[in-house]
């Protein structure tokens, strides 16, 4: 009998196999990145094809099947309606997706990324964030999970950014010093070689 892992997830990607399954990637918060197959997912009585959708957020059940792991039920949690609609929002999510299938490559878990990522996309889900404010919250939310995986150096003009929740209280204060945080988050995918 197999064993089934309940966690949240966030679906990074998605591609097709064959006629009707799809190969996930999942960023969850108890098992890190994680591919996953879904079996008849893209059929139109699919139960699970609304909840398992790209850039969203739902309770995932996983078996370890002999090769890789299977996805075999589903709940959303949200869809992120404001922020698939906004253009803006969409390609944010999508380049934080990328950077963190890039970055965590493995099921290794990490729960402080998993959380500021979500907290993020929650912010970025509100109409009224305006797109200096998503600008900022990106900004804050690469830096945060460079620092978190150890690529950030000590450095006091970053500290205010690293501790606590992420919010949009400090989106002036990142703007101003965006360059200067956009030098460090270069500097440190570069060291990252990845």
């Amino acid at each position: 009998m197999h064993h089934i892992y309940h966690t949240h997830g966030f679906v990074l990607g998605s591609h097709n196999k064959g006629e009707a399954n799809k190969m996930l990637t999942v960023y969850t918060r108890e098992m890190g990145l994680v591919r996953a197959m879904v079996q008849g997912v893209r059929l139109h009585k699919s139960k699970l094809r609304f909840s398992l959708q790209d850039f969203s957020y739902a309770r995932i059940d996983f078996v370890r099947g002999k090769e890789i792991w299977r996805i075999t039920s589903a709940s959303n949690i949200s869809s992120f309606p404001f922020a698939r609609s906004s253009k803006s929002s969409l390609l944010i999510i999508a380049r934080i997706s990328k950077l963190l299938e890039r970055l965590c490559d493995g099921e290794e878990s990490n729960e402080k990324i998993f959380d500021d990522f979500i907290q993020a996309i929650v912010l970025l889900d509100d109409i009224e964030v305006s797109s200096e404010s998503r600008e900022a919250l990106e900004l804050h939310l690469v830096l945060r999970i460079l620092n978190t995986l150890g690529y950030i150096g000590d450095s006091l003009m970053l500290m205010d950014y690293l501790g606590g929740n992420i919010d949009l209280s400090q989106t002036e204060t990142l703007l101003r010093e965006k360059r200067s945080i956009i030098s460090h988050i270069n500097k440190a995918l570069n060291e990252s070689q990845l």
